[in-house]
């Protein structure tokens, strides 16, 4: 007996959650964030730039990041921009509002069998390449068993774990099938752009130079040494109409790892989207016309709690004290400049949320940390400040007032590996780390980093184990949510494996007359349908 792909909420839903992520609409500086992680809609007024009209030439969009791009294949080499072009030039079986909801986009349908070791795919017919070849199903199985079955992709794994062969069944329809069940099924394969499997096989080692795929841009040029990429317009995507079809006739992405010579180059006309902005510098731009766009990424700051047998944190009673003594508000505003106090494990839009949140009171931290016969003995906190917003300032912040608290906090400042040899050896009293909720996706944060304890904490809770032993077969979004929520909720109750902080803000400037561009929370944005005034 078959399953339904369990795409419920539809694309109706789809839409609406679409609306929550930041949208761009040809806004001036007014356009800055409501504090809500959703950007407010501005006004239709021309940007300050050098926007190019149909007559004056084709009409370019420029964009640069601190994403490194030295390949296009996201198995090769994972990074955020990499998620964000491959929307352009590439096509996946499903599509998501990367809020935790799916639409069929290439697949019409995709059902599961009931022991989830079985997938049928039906795609859309008439979907054709960019060399105007049509996309059927030996197309996806090239496109992933060429996942699979390449020793040399660094993130193979992410599907190989899971995931034995494609099977053919006939020109638009296919099956999957898996060695285990794939929880993250829906989440990844909103990721992988079907390729042409014709040009993959006739040039498998150069495709990503120029991948053949069904998106509305394709790729002229990819310079892998200097991560810069190319891209014209495919006038004959499928998924464009007369409303809603981009006029940007060509887009290039450049990486510039510096902030300033981003911003220089903004300010200088040379970019029309600036990807990325530090907080110090959205003043300044607001002021010279740009259009600030600010959001709440899905990226959370957290406190792992070395709580294992024998450690001072053991104690519930002194891990709640620390969560306690800490005024996250106050990093927000003052260290940060913006983004979001954590209430809970997940962001506030996502679907695993609850809303339930963190106390201050230092008052009562004192009473609880002089209760517990703690003896003041040093307490290590590592930290790696290269992987965490300005981790140095946000570090001393919490040993000041853990210390307010009675808690002796000894900052150790680790170059990346040590920390990881460290934070995975659990040594370490409290380690400052981050993690980001791509597409939405759970797992990692609720199975690996809390319930089976990723990060060498100590803490064990029989049902949390139970729980993370379930999750790791289930397939069903509904129960995989739930069984999320369940997790979390043991993490709240216990302030432990992880105390939950903040989340970090985001930042995109344009220029130029940018509308119709979405900005996640992952940090991803959708460039299929912008348009430039």
């Amino acid at each position: 007996m078959w399953k339904k792909g369990l795409l419920k909420k539809g694309l109706a839903i789809f839409l609406c959650a679409g609306m929550l992520a930041s949208s761009l609409t040809a806004c001036s500086s007014s356009g800055t964030s409501n504090g809500e992680g959703k950007t407010s809609a501005g006004t239709e007024t021309e940007a300050k730039g050098n926007a190019a009209s149909a007559e004056e030439g084709p009409v370019v969009v420029r964009v640069s990041n601190n994403q490194p791009l030295a390949s296009l294949d996201r198995y090769a080499g994972f990074g955020i921009e990499q998620i964000s072009l491959s929307l352009l030039w590439g096509d996946a079986l499903l599509i998501s509002d990367h809020a935790g909801n799916y639409t069929n986009w290439l697949a019409e349908d995709i059902a599961f069998s009931d022991d989830n070791l079985t997938a049928s795919v039906k795609l859309k017919s008439g979907v054709k390449f960019q060399n105007g070849e049509e996309l059927k199903a030996s197309d996806v199985k090239t496109t992933f068993e060429r996942i699979i079955t390449d020793d040399t992709l660094t993130n193979g794994s992410k599907w190989g774990k899971y995931l034995e062969s494609v099977d053919v069944t006939d020109d638009y329809t296919c099956q999957f099938n898996f060695k285990n069940p794939m929880p993250i099924f829906y989440s990844e394969v909103c990721f992988v752009p079907i390729i042409n499997g014709k040009a993959y096989e006739e040039n498998p080692s150069g495709f990503f130079e120029k991948p053949v795929a069904s998106g509305p841009f394709k790729v002229i040029s990819f310079d892998s040494i200097n991560n810069e990429v190319t891209m014209e317009r495919n006038d004959d995507w499928w998924g464009w109409d007369d409303a809603n079809k981009s006029n940007v006739d060509q887009i290039s992405y450049k990486y510039v790892a510096e902030d300033t010579t981003r911003i220089s180059s903004l300010r200088a006309g040379e970019l029309e989207i600036c990807e990325n902005v530090p907080s110090d510098n959205i003043d300044l731009l607001a002021q010279e016309g740009f259009s600030i766009n600010q959001y709440v990424a899905y990226t959370f700051t957290f406190l792992g709690i070395g709580s294992g047998e024998g450690k001072v944190f053991n104690d519930a009673k002194l891990r709640e004290a620390l969560s306690l003594s800490i005024d996250r508000q106050m990093i927000v505003d003052s260290i940060l400049g913006g983004g979001k106090i954590a209430k809970w494990p997940a962001a506030d839009d996502q679907s695993v949320y609850e809303d339930q949140g963190y106390e201050y009171d230092m008052d009562k931290a004192k009473e609880l940390v002089a209760s517990s016969g703690y003896d003041g003995s040093e307490l290590s906190m590592i930290v790696n400040t290269g992987e965490v917003l300005r981790g140095a300032e946000v570090a001393q912040a919490i040993q000041s007032m853990a210390a307010e608290a009675g808690l002796n906090v000894m900052i150790e400042t680790l170059e990346a590996a040590t920390y990881n040899e460290r934070r995975a050896a659990g040594n370490y009293d409290i380690c400052l780390g981050v993690n980001t909720m791509t597409n939405s996706e759970f797992f990692v944060s609720a199975i690996e980093i809390n319930a089976t304890d990723r990060f060498a904490t100590g803490f064990t809770d029989d049902k949390m184990m139970e729980l993370g032993k379930e999750g790791q077969a289930l397939v069903d979004i509904g129960k995989r949510v739930e069984n999320a929520k369940a997790i979390y909720q043991i993490v709240m109750d216990n302030f432990a494996p992880n105390i939950y902080l903040y989340q970090i803000p985001g930042c995109v400037a344009t220029d130029g007359g940018i509308s119709n561009l979405t900005i996640y929370g992952d940090n991803t944005i959708d460039m299929r349908f912008m348009k430039k005034n």
